[in-house]
């Protein structure tokens, strides 16, 4: 009996990713190059020698793709027979591993969630590299400290949740006290549980921000002590998850909202994305001629998580039924209503150290600091100079301010 794409392990399932992509190059390939040919020299020549050169080089590209398809479904097949029969040891078991799958959870991972669900990560909580389930058990074993104040940690577009323990450079201090993450550190200063969870980072803010509000909701019903106080940290995109979850968790009258006392988002362009925006424009260009459009195609598959970075977009209503790629799409921001009582803080960096208009439209060479200090709603706002978007998960200057804003 076949296997469907849902039953193969992470290898062989990685493989067919591969064999996926090559084929799709071959086929951009050969559209470019029919393109670039049809306006170039090949349109000087006789119609009859126009038709045999086309014949022969669509003869070409299909062999090859061909061959991929059968090198690559025989390449799959062997490496599943392997998962099945012996013990293999899947790629996300190791850091290196679990990196490389979020970034391909952030580039593709919407397809990923529809086609290959095995190296899509869902929402969950995570210890040490591996997943723990919402229930009282499990959360008793993994959190035998668990504190009544719960800060919950979201990482961004392409990361996971293991980017919050990079090692990170400090102004000043003890370097072994830097080493440790931002959420060891709160345990050990505010005398709370710090949690992290991963996602998919390449579906909708929105789908995230669902699941993430289910998720909170088990927590707090399974939490070991009840849950008093929750502060949610996110980084980049998992700022946007934050509130987008904040967000629906109120409108729905989940109880875990209500207990909300704070959200920081680090480096979130609340507003919007630079280099999102600019992906737009160049897939637009690159469309409007035969030789280019192709590559556009190719430009366009960007994960749909990626493509709500161009708005910072929080609402389901924000993208659905709309076409994501249009170059002016009839964009309307829904209100973004959290509960009352919730202390919004907002950190942006800039790359260098000067102050002035440049540097602030560079921000930390991914999010300007206008879109990271949203004014809307109303949040305490701090800019730290000299650091790069990266950094805003590591560095001992944010971690000053995070417990700051958490202390109060």
């Amino acid at each position: 009996m076949a296997v469907i794409p849902s039953e193969r392990g992470e290898i062989a399932t990685s493989a067919e990713i591969v064999s996926d992509l090559l084929g799709h190059l071959t086929v951009t390939t050969k559209r470019v190059h029919r393109a670039v040919a049809r306006r170039g020299f090949a349109r000087f020549l006789p119609a009859p020698v126009r038709a045999a050169q086309e014949s022969v080089t669509a003869s070409v590209y299909g062999l090859v793709w061909a061959g991929i398809t059968v090198v690559g479904g025989a390449v799959v097949d062997v490496l599943d027979s392997v998962e099945r029969t012996r013990t293999a040891r899947p790629f996300t078991t190791t850091p290196r591993g679990r990196h490389l799958a979020g970034l391909l959870n952030g580039v593709v991972g919407d397809r990923l969630h529809d086609h290959y669900p095995r190296l899509a990560s869902p929402m969950r909580i995570r210890v040490d590299g591996a997943d723990v389930e919402p229930e009282s058990a499990a959360l008793a074993r993994h959190f035998p400290a668990a504190a009544g104040k719960v800060v919950v940690f979201v990482h961004g577009v392409i990361e996971t949740e293991e980017w919050w323990n990079t090692p990170a450079r400090a102004h000043a201090g003890d370097p072994a006290a830097i080493s440790v993450d931002f959420g060891a550190r709160l345990t050990r200063d505010l005398g709370c549980s710090s949690v992290h969870v991963r996602y998919n980072s390449g579906r909708h803010i929105s789908d995230n921000g669902a699941d993430l509000a289910d998720l909170l909701e088990r927590l707090g019903t399974a939490w070991p002590v009840p849950v008093r106080e929750l502060a949610l940290v996110g980084h980049s995109m998992g700022g946007l998850v934050a509130r987008s979850a904040l967000h629906q968790g109120y409108a729905r009258g989940l109880a875990w909202s209500r207990r909300t006392r704070h959200l920081v988002c680090l480096g979130s362009p609340h507003t919007g994305a630079p280099l999102e925006r600019g992906a737009n424009i160049l897939t637009a260009v690159l469309g409007e001629f035969d030789e280019s459009a192709p590559i556009a195609a190719l430009i366009a598959g960007r994960s749909a998580g990626i493509k709500d970075l161009r708005h910072g977009s929080l609402h389901r209503q924000e993208w659905h039924g709309r076409d994501p790629d249009a170059p002016r799409p009839a964009f309307s921001r829904r209100p973004y209503r959290p509960p009352d009582g919730v202390e919004h803080s907002n950190l942006a960096a800039t790359a260098w150290r000067a102050p002035g208009p440049l540097s602030d439209r560079v921000g930390d060479l991914l999010i300007p600091t206008a879109s990271a200090l949203a004014p809307t709603p109303p949040a305490r706002r701090c800019t730290i100079r000299g650091l790069n978007h990266r950094d805003l998960l590591t560095h001992d200057a944010v971690y000053a301010q995070l417990l700051g804003w958490l202390s109060t």
